[in-house]
């Protein structure tokens, strides 16, 4: 964020140009335990990282990188400071869910771009059960501490995190809370002034309709939560018959990131 820092609710990691990453650790869990600092992170796009930068997160002995972008993003703003020793996870995929440029593409109004943001929580879970499901491998399997990322950090990474949190038996409204800190971390204007996308055009002429897709909302987690409910037929089933996280892997989730 220019000359801002990433934030987190226990302190600030020094970095100098990240977009929304920060520590998604620290929550406490509905039977009195808490979710280890140093262990979890959330993060957009890592492409304008100092050295300076990338020598910080190096320093915080990342063990694995779950990116969940599109091949075309992963070009087009390659994630470079990890070394060879960091398990990096990335897939191609063709649906579209998560790339808010695609969103912008089909909204008109603001409020018809909010609804397409609703019908984006409901189908991320299916679109990137297979990312989700390696994101919780490499916990069960000790790969820790971990990196979640997208683009914004916010929608796929968003679903990513609230997943694991709830996972941990975070309460609702807190992993809604963690959620919404992207309005707080996200320094939009910094990074679109960097950007010559249709997002960064947009927030010149239709900032209006922008507005929807940059925010995190309340709502758009709801209805997450709502799909895996009605859908789903509730998280552990979802864990267990989208991504294979049984009770055995759930224990080792829990035992790897819980105090």
């Amino acid at each position: 964020m220019s000359e801002a820092f990433a934030r987190t609710e226990s302190g600030i990691l020094p970095l100098g140009s990240a977009f929304n990453l920060r520590d998604f650790g620290g929550h406490a869990t509905v039977d009195g335990r808490r979710v280890k600092r140093g262990m979890l992170y959330r993060s957009g796009t890592m492409s304008l990282l100092t050295e300076d930068d990338a020598d910080h997160l190096r320093s915080l002995g990342i063990r694995a990188i779950c990116d969940f972008r599109r091949g075309n993003e992963r070009t087009a703003e390659p994630t470079l400071w990890h070394g060879t020793e960091v398990d990096y996870f990335c897939r191609d995929y063709g649906e579209s869910s998560g790339l808010l440029g695609e969103v912008l593409k089909q909204g008109g109004s603001a409020e018809e771009t909010r609804q397409l943001m609703v019908e984006l929580y409901r189908a991320i879970p299916v679109d990137h059960a297979e990312s989700y499901r390696a994101m919780f491998g490499r916990i069960a399997d000790g790969r820790v501490p971990l990196l979640i990322n997208c683009s914004a950090g916010k929608d796929r990474t968003g679903v990513g995190a609230a997943l694991v949190l709830a996972a941990l038996g975070v309460p609702r409204q807190t992993i809604v809370e963690d959620y919404l800190a992207t309005n707080d971390h996200a320094d939009w204007d910094w990074l679109l002034a960097r950007r010559d996308t249709l997002m960064s055009r947009a927030r010149l002429t239709r900032p209006d309709v922008l507005e929807p897709l940059l925010r995190a909302e309340a709502e758009y987690l709801d209805a997450l939560f709502a799909t895996l409910d009605e859908v789903h037929g509730g998280l552990e089933a979802y864990l267990n018959d989208r991504l294979g996280v049984d009770a055995a892997a759930l224990d080792a989730v829990r035992e790897a990131l819980l105090d």
